[in-house]
């Protein structure tokens, strides 16, 4: 009895409260092409790829005690070099759900900022939208109105794409990690100063994360 008690509070100290997995959908597109040739990718590093699109649909957990499930972020992020450079300096604004609450969006910053802190880079800004998030067979439609666009499809098989051309990995870690053909992608909050817009790549990553 004595040892189960000691393991039980040991329990309480080494777990934080209200602590709990949470699993989702992930979308991430760039200024750039990650799957593309030689060529292209070396024309490109130095010159795109300074911007971002990164997307979370949590469809199950809690953070801190707020249930979390079916509330979709948005972070669009920016930097002074490209994004796979380690010591590229990055700003971002992350956009919540607008169905969260306060507390819910309070707890989605606080979840961004504890595990994505080198992802996002200095935060601007936290703001409330509208985000739309469908994905019916290999396509993905995320709308922020007045914000951001992202259109997608997956490939149609994972051995598609050749291993050896795809020359950047996801900002966020995966469990599962496809490149995807975005359609369009588009920013347009000038919150960090820039906007932007492209098309018709190989510019994305889908998959799932997890975060504990």
């Amino acid at each position: 009895m004595r040892a189960m008690l000691v393991a039980s509070l040991f329990a309480l100290f080494i777990l934080p409260a209200g602590a709990q997995t949470l699993r989702g959908d992930y979308v991430e597109a760039r200024t750039c092409s990650v799957y593309a040739g030689g060529c292209h990718y070396s024309g490109e590093y130095v010159t795109t790829g300074r911007e971002a699109l990164l997307f979370w649909h949590i469809r199950e957990g809690s953070w801190n005690g707020m249930n979390l499930s079916g509330l979709s972020v948005l972070a669009a992020v920016v930097a002074d070099n490209n994004l796979a450079e380690p010591s590229a300096r990055r700003q971002s604004v992350i956009y919540v759900d607008a169905r969260a609450d306060k507390a819910q969006r309070e707890a989605v910053a606080q979840l961004l900022s504890r595990h994505y802190a080198g992802v996002l880079g200095e935060v601007q800004a936290v703001k409330s939208v509208a985000l739309r998030y469908t994905q019916r067979d290999k396509q993905i439609a995320i709308d922020a109105p007045g914000v951001a666009t992202l259109h997608l499809s997956r490939y149609p098989c994972k051995g598609c794409v050749q291993p050896h051309q795809v020359w950047y990995q996801p900002l966020a870690s995966l469990t599962e990690a496809e490149v995807a053909s975005v359609k369009r992608a588009a920013y347009r909050d000038r919150q960090l100063g820039t906007v932007w817009q492209r098309g018709e790549e190989n510019s994305a990553f889908v998959g799932e994360f997890e975060v504990r």
